[in-house]
């Protein structure tokens, strides 16, 4: 089954993976900067990884929306 004939379902799954991938990476960035924070006595990494873990997210997002539509939307 070539990439522009993907079922329904396929799509589905891809497109709910995808909503997920912006909170669940801001959360473990979030969670990674919290515990980098406890053990340093800091106050800021808590913040910097929330960040990065925004940007990651949205890097996946940028990622999965230009696969899309170099296959023609499939």
């Amino acid at each position: 089954m070539g990439q522009g004939n993907k079922p329904f379902t396929v799509k589905a799954a891809e497109y709910t993976a995808l909503a997920l991938v912006l909170p669940s990476s801001t959360f473990v960035g979030y969670l990674i900067g919290y515990w980098l924070d406890r053990k340093f006595h800091t106050q800021w990494l808590q913040i910097l990884f929330l960040i990065l873990g925004t940007v990651a997210g949205f890097v996946q997002f940028i990622r999965q929306i230009m696969r899309d539509s170099s296959n023609g939307g499939a």
